[in-house]
């Protein structure tokens, strides 16, 4: 069974605490989930978890807070 990528992990944890819901999206390059305050979480192949209106616009999260998603729906 192939390990689960960290893109994968973060997606299924910003679903799972209801953080974003994914939506169809024109970038090849990110996932795009909504946020509920109707922003956009994009998450690359490689993990980069970035915030914001659009993928121009959105700035990374901070490490911490992928650790701290990662580790609260990991348990």
């Amino acid at each position: 069974m192939p390990k689960t990528t960290l893109q994968q992990r973060l997606v299924d944890a910003l679903v799972a605490t209801g953080r974003g819901t994914i939506v169809p999206s024109r970038s090849r390059k990110y996932i795009t989930l909504e946020r509920p305050d109707r922003s956009f979480f994009y998450v690359g192949r490689n993990g980069a978890l970035r915030f914001g209106r659009t993928v121009t616009d959105s700035v990374a999260a901070p490490e911490d807070f992928k650790r701290r998603l990662l580790a609260e729906t990991e348990r």
